[in-house]
């Protein structure tokens, strides 16, 4: 089998981030921010748009025949690892924004099979740089002011500048809520999970919380249910996902709706993308 990896990530359309503090917010997409007299369409308090620079580094991507996170941690046993970083300490890092890329580690042909739900390890920090022009060209420009060059105030002067985003916690109470689960997407279903590298695994409940989140996180995990699995054959040459921020990214965020002010601020926002099989032509 011919190897022909090059994009090496899967939605991660369930992770919402906040100004100062991130969780989800909702299971539902937050929709476009709009270019008209609202920002924030109907009773929408954030909306997302396309970012100059989006960050991330990935560890390591999976398919696998049965959840690999129906356990207490990640299962690998029915899993065939696509991808592996060089570097297990920092990941594998890259500007997103910039389209299609090449990650620095080993990429691996899938063994023949179905597919039902892959799986990407990444870092729990997400870097962006924003801003986002209405029709009357007012710009909105997300500010790294929240402290330690996190995400925080959205301004109209500018510029706009590269903020860090953090996430270890979900929830909005005060006990660690590292899952979230059953988040619908174009594809299929997709879980979220806060973990420590060292272990793997499940970071929730109050016996994982400290100061308020998840304690000791440094992973999320994403596992995706997918509708229609992928199907690796004798005649696959090529295996590929496509990392999508277009129109995806980064996020406004408004205390009202509807809304022109992003007076919620701004920060990282998820990110989205498709699967390629390529089969070889029939002789």
């Amino acid at each position: 089998m011919i190897n022909l990896f090059k994009i090496i990530c899967f939605s991660i359309i369930l992770t919402l981030f906040s100004t100062y503090k991130v969780f989800a917010i909702s299971a539902e997409d937050s929709g476009e921010c709009s270019t008209g007299a609202n920002v924030f369409a109907g009773s929408n308090t954030a909306c997302r748009f396309t970012p100059q620079l989006y960050k991330s580094s990935v560890f390591e991507m999976g398919l696998c025949t049965v959840n690999p996170m129906a356990g207490t941690s990640l299962d690998r046993s029915t899993c065939t690892t696509v991808f592996t970083a060089t570097d297990q300490t920092n990941g594998s890092e890259h500007d997103f924004a910039l389209g299609d890329v090449n990650l620095v580690g080993t990429s691996t042909s899938p063994a023949i099979g179905t597919y039902q739900f892959p799986y990407i390890i990444l870092s729990n920090e997400f870097s962006v740089k924003g801003q986002f022009t209405k029709a009357d060209n007012t710009t909105f420009y997300i500010n790294n002011d929240g402290g330690s060059g996190s995400c925080g105030t959205v301004d109209t002067t500018g510029p706009a500048e590269e903020c860090t985003t953090t996430l270890n916690q979900f929830g909005q109470t005060n006990v660690c809520d590292g899952e979230y689960i059953g988040a619908v997407v174009s594809v299929g279903t997709l879980d979220g999970y806060l973990m420590q590298n060292s272990t793997l695994d499940k970071r929730d409940g109050a016996s994982e919380t400290a100061s308020n989140v998840c304690s000791n996180v440094d992973r999320l995990v994403g596992v995706m249910n997918l509708t229609t699995p992928v199907v690796i054959t004798p005649s696959t040459i090529g295996f590929k996902f496509t990392f999508n921020v277009t129109g995806y990214g980064a996020q406004l965020f408004s205390s009202t709706a509807p809304s022109n002010t992003a007076d919620g601020g701004g920060g990282v926002g998820p990110f989205s993308g498709f699967f390629t099989v390529t089969e070889a032509p029939q002789q």
